[in-house]
C-alpha cells in the first residue's frame, strides 16, 4: 500500500472511531464535560444553550420559557459543579453539587442534585420527564 493509501486509511479509521464514541474518552468523561458545560450555561442563564443539552424529543415538547421556569432559582447559585458520574450502557447517573446564597437567613448552602443522562443517536443528553 502506498503512503497515500495508508494516510487515507488512517483518516477513515479516525473518522469511524470519532463517530462511534471511541475517541479516547470514556462515557463518564464525555458526560462529565457535557454536564459541566450545561451547568455553566445555566449559571450564565443562557437557556437557549442549556436547551441543547436536553433530548431532541424534550426540545420538541417544551418551550425555552417553560424550561427556564424550571430553573427560576438559578440566579441565587454561586457555584455548580459535577461531583460524580456513574455510567451503565446508555445511561449515566450524575451528582451535581450546587452552592447557593439564601436570602433569609443570610447563609450559603451546598446541596446535591441528581441528574440522569442518556445516550440518543450517539450523543449524551440530560433526561427530563415532562
Amino acid at each position: 500500500m502506498t503512503s497515500i493509501g495508508l494516510l487515507a486509511s488512517a483518516f477513515v479509521l479516525l473518522a469511524a472511531c470519532a463517530g462511534t464514541g471511541l475517541s479516547g474518552k470514556t462515557p463518564e468523561q464525555v458526560v462529565e464535560q457535557r454536564a459541566q458545560q450545561r451547568l455553566d450555561a445555566l449559571m450564565a442563564q443562557d437557556i437557549t444553550k442549556v436547551m441543547t443539552y436536553t433530548t431532541p424529543t424534550y426540545r420538541m415538547r417544551v418551550t425555552p420559557e417553560r424550561y427556564a421556569s424550571r430553573y427560576a432559582g438559578v440566579s441565587s447559585w454561586t457555584e455548580a459543579r459535577v461531583g460524580q458520574v456513574n455510567c451503565e450502557e446508555d445511561r449515566c447517573d450524575v451528582k451535581v453539587m450546587v452552592t447557593y446564597q439564601m436570602s433569609r437567613p443570610k447563609m450559603i448552602n451546598t446541596r446535591p442534585l441528581d441528574e440522569t443522562w442518556i445516550k440518543v443517536d450517539g450523543s449524551w443528553y440530560i433526561y427530563h420527564q415532562q
